[in-house]
């Protein structure tokens, strides 16, 4: 089983470059708040028939971005995630990990590069 981690750098309204994985990198991707009222609590992926414990331990709120990564390469590059925010259910989403370098949420849904 991939071993989740997180390298957490949150900045402000600061752009944080994508960071694409290399040969004996690791994936990583950033996370970025840009809904106008919503605080994001939590970030988790699922696999192998479970949802992992929560990725993060603060709150990104908007327009804050934080650094994620996997801690690994190896592994399926299609991986379910949900995400959730204060006061609401988290929502379930499925990206391509080996592509993805940024997540973006939005006031309606997420979209990714």
């Amino acid at each position: 089983m991939r071993k989740l981690f997180l390298a957490l750098a949150v900045a402000g309204a600061a752009v944080v470059g994508a960071v694409p994985a290399m040969a004996g990198d690791t994936y990583k991707f950033n996370l970025h708040n840009k809904s106008s009222q919503y605080v994001i609590n939590g970030f988790r992926t699922y696999e192998n028939g479970k949802w992992s414990n929560n990725w993060i331990n603060f709150t990104l709120k908007p327009g804050e971005t934080a650094e994620m990564d996997w801690g690994s390469d190896d592994g399926t590059c299609v991986v379910p995630f949900r995400v959730s925010w204060v006061g609401y259910e988290a929502e379930k989403f499925s990206v391509d990990w080996c592509k993805v370098h940024n997540i973006y949420m939005k006031d309606e849904g997420f979209t990714w590069d």
